[in-house]
């Protein structure tokens, strides 16, 4: 079960029935705010949520944390509008343009499943070019990808994937991975895409 937190009733509407249709065989269920996410969350199967990831009129980081309070497996991909897009460590963040296609991308199961974002070597942090490597982790890290998952997917070493990510948060300002990809999007360094080459 996918579950649609939005407060907008057309926009929720909306992007429940793009949903339904992108991912045949899924129940596809709306939420208008938090507390009907987390009441359904405690009383089914949810296994992915799609929610709004700015600030207002709750406290984000909060919600997230009553989600898994009561189902700690569901994946949680938060939309965002804000350029000061609150940080929750372990959301898929994306822009809220993002199609309803990059979404089910997300939810599908499969290991395979391509990163949401463009990345090219001409990104900058504020403190300078991320190199190509750094790319890449970063892409994967919008996924809510692990350490770990990340060296898998890309050959390289857990030390390695570390020292990238030390040099992502410093170059992009940030203090964890979920404030990296934020402030990277907030800046319009990733951009949506159909589907990009990591190697």
């Amino acid at each position: 079960m996918l579950v649609v937190q939005e407060r907008l009733r057309f926009y929720r509407e909306a992007m429940t029935a793009c949903l339904r249709q992108q991912l045949d065989g899924t129940e596809v269920i709306a939420a208008v705010d938090a507390a009907d996410l987390i009441e359904l969350a405690e009383g089914h199967a949810v296994g992915h949520a799609v929610i709004e990831a700015d600030g207002v009129p709750w406290d984000v980081p909060a919600v997230v944390a009553a989600v898994r309070g009561h189902r700690p497996d569901v994946k949680l991909i938060g939309l965002f509008t804000s350029t000061r897009a609150v940080t929750c460590d372990g959301v898929t963040l994306l822009p809220r343009t993002a199609p309803p296609e990059q979404i089910a991308q997300l939810v599908r199961p499969g290991p395979d499943r391509e990163v949401p974002f463009l990345l090219t070597a001409t990104t900058r942090g504020e403190r300078g070019a991320l190199t190509a490597q750094q790319l890449k982790v970063l892409a994967l890290l919008s996924l809510g990808l692990t350490t770990a998952d990340v060296a898998s997917r890309l050959g390289l070493s857990k030390r390695g994937v570390a020292k990238s990510k030390s040099a992502i948060y410093a170059k992009l300002g940030a203090q964890s991975q979920a404030q990296a990809v934020a402030n990277a999007l907030a800046a319009g360094l990733l951009g949506a895409a159909p589907g990009p080459q990591l190697n």
